[in-house]
């Protein structure tokens, strides 16, 4: 019974669930809160980065493009110089004092434009006319004059010549005229240390491009496949955009260098730039789970402390409700729940003395009446079966008067056993015979007994039945002449079982029954009868409601008495049940 009530308590929302619902709403809203700054703040740091780092690579590619122009300009002010213009036009020999110093101020000239920048050049001018060159490289040769490339304005003033082997690279600019050819060249090395020096830290990688020679620069390795990426049409137009791959999100800033023909690259992997942020977050994030495991652990308490103690004194209380009076709690806290439980045990106690003391007290008033019953009826009966067995004895009538006698004896050996409150259905049935077997020596009567055997087993109080058949004797037959009749019946029904009596006597007129029906739930007064009222409250205070005695007009003329009993679901135990 427990578990089904168990079972059917329905869903309350404790105090550690609200707890608990609070505690996760909160930590929901700043975990929503945080997502949504992290996103805001990567977003914002995204874009001041893209144009952050544009500017700086305009800045840079000014400077680039400054230097390089610079040394175009120191060429073609080499190439107008006066010395340079006597020395291509002198027509002297070369064996005379004055071309030697001429073709030594040629060189000295040729070594300070070399010089004059941060970016040393390697000149050479090749003279036609003479069939000589000038340089400041040791292994030139009027012969290399045939290998200069031809200068393509299109793509640049410098030319891109790859070294071969472990050589240096170079990016070599010439100037052709009639009668001479001047090559200028510098080592692409001093881009790369440019490069090194603009890049500052770690989070950037900035490199020169072109898709015929590759990368001046160090191009990264660790950032995915960024470079099949790359359309040399789109790198034409300065410009900037950001490429996603699987496991990086990379900002691609980039400008052509025209001067030199390439475009120079900008790329910045934006998780290492926003991975301040990023673990800013994942610390909030370890906060909130920190916080949430502290959550745990406080309802976990507030359960054990205060829902534990609170769902203990529910149970108690739903115990009391249902019946169970000696429920009592135990605990071991030492703090409020403990006087909450002292109280609440003292409360029960009191109530369940009270309970008991007014449950004996109705018994005590219940067994008294049944006694008062017994004593009204026994000594007149008594007198009347004595009488009877002095006449039949002056009479001579040996047989009658055993069998009175016998009779008789059952009878008051039954009622006198009051030892045991409770009998059977077939005990009570047995003793009703030996009663009926008395009046039908003394009036002109039968009876009929009608109880399925499966009742026979019946569990029923001790004069349960009785009663309504010493009704149905002197309220019904004994006030007719005719011959009269009981007829007891028993049986089952769905939750419980019925038992009925009839007589053949006049019976009562509706407006009678009625007013029997009603003085039945009245308390005991002298115009009730004490046998049928008292038999009536048995049957109340035994079994479930809607038990009781019921009152109809008999088939065989008379009254019919039928006494209804519900079977209350904990007193099953004291009603045995057979198979049917």
């Amino acid at each position: 019974m427990m578990g089904s009530k168990k079972g059917k308590m329905k869903f309350k929302f404790t105090l550690s669930l609200k707890f608990s619902i609070v505690l996760f709403v909160l930590l929901s809203i700043a975990v929503a809160l945080n997502g949504r700054s992290y996103r805001v703040s990567i977003h914002v740091i995204e874009n001041d980065i893209q144009d952050s780092y544009y500017e700086q690579l305009r800045f840079f590619l000014f400077q680039l493009d400054n230097q390089v122009n610079n040394l175009a300009a120191n060429l073609l002010q080499l190439e107008e110089d006066s010395i340079m213009q006597q020395y291509i036009n002198t027509t002297a020999p070369e064996d005379l004092f004055d071309f030697n110093m001429l073709r030594s101020n040629m060189y000295k000239r040729i070594k300070l434009q070399s010089a004059s920048s941060n970016w040393p050049m390697e000149i050479s001018v090749f003279l036609t006319s003479k069939e000589e060159v000038i340089s400041t490289r040791a292994d030139v040769v009027y012969a290399d004059l045939g290998s200069i490339p031809k200068l393509d304005i299109s793509k640049g003033l410098w030319n891109y010549e790859p070294g071969q082997g472990n050589r240096e690279n170079y990016f070599t600019m010439v100037r052709l005229a009639p009668g001479y050819a001047i090559t200028a060249r510098f080592s692409d090395t001093y881009i790369h240390d440019m490069l090194s020096k603009f890049q500052q830290n770690s989070n950037r990688h900035t490199m020169l491009y072109h898709p015929s020679y590759g990368f001046i620069g160090n191009p990264p390795s660790d950032l995915g496949e960024w470079k099949q990426h790359l359309d040399w049409d789109l790198l034409q137009q300065p410009g900037n955009r950001i490429m996603n791959f699987k496991e990086h999100r990379l900002l691609l800033n980039h400008a052509p260098v025209g001067s030199l023909g390439w475009v120079i690259i900008d790329l910045v992997p934006l998780e290492k730039v926003v991975l301040p942020v990023k673990e800013s977050s994942q610390f909030f994030i370890l906060g909130i789970i920190a916080m949430l495991a502290v959550g745990v652990v406080i309802t976990i308490l507030i359960y054990r402390q205060i829902q534990y103690p609170i769902n203990e004194l529910v149970m108690k209380l739903q115990d009391i409700r249902s019946g169970n009076l000696s429920s009592r709690l135990k605990t071991k806290q030492r703090d409020e729940f403990q006087d909450v439980f002292s109280g609440f045990n003292d409360m029960a106690e009191r109530i369940q003395e009270l309970i008991e003391k007014v449950y004996e007290e109705k018994l005590r008033l219940k067994e008294a009446e049944l006694k008062q019953l017994q004593s009204q009826i026994n000594p007149h009966f008594l007198y009347n079966c004595l009488f009877y067995i002095m006449n039949m004895a002056k009479l001579g009538e040996e047989e009658r008067v055993v069998a009175m006698a016998l009779n008789l004896g059952e009878y008051y050996r039954y009622t006198t056993r009051l030892e045991n409150p409770m009998t059977t259905v077939r005990e009570e049935i047995n003793f009703l015979r030996n009663y009926m077997n008395i009046y039908c020596f003394r009036k002109s009567m039968s009876y009929e007994v009608h109880v399925s055997e499966a009742l026979m087993e019946v569990s029923i109080p001790r004069l349960f039945i009785q009663p309504l058949v010493e009704n149905a004797i002197i309220h019904g037959i004994e006030k007719s002449d005719k011959e009269g009749k009981i007829r007891i019946q028993g049986s089952f029904i769905t939750d419980g079982f019925v038992i009925s009596v009839e007589d053949s006597g006049e019976g009562l007129e509706p407006h009678v029954l009625e007013k029997l029906r009603e003085k039945m739930i009245l308390p005991l007064s002298p115009e009730t009868g004490c046998g049928l009222w008292n038999t009536h409250q048995r049957v109340v205070n035994l079994y479930a409601p809607s038990s009781g005695l019921e009152f109809d007009r008999s088939s065989l003329g008379g009254l019919k008495v039928t006494i209804r009993c519900i079977i209350k679901q904990q007193e099953e135990q004291h009603v045995k049940f057979t198979d049917c």
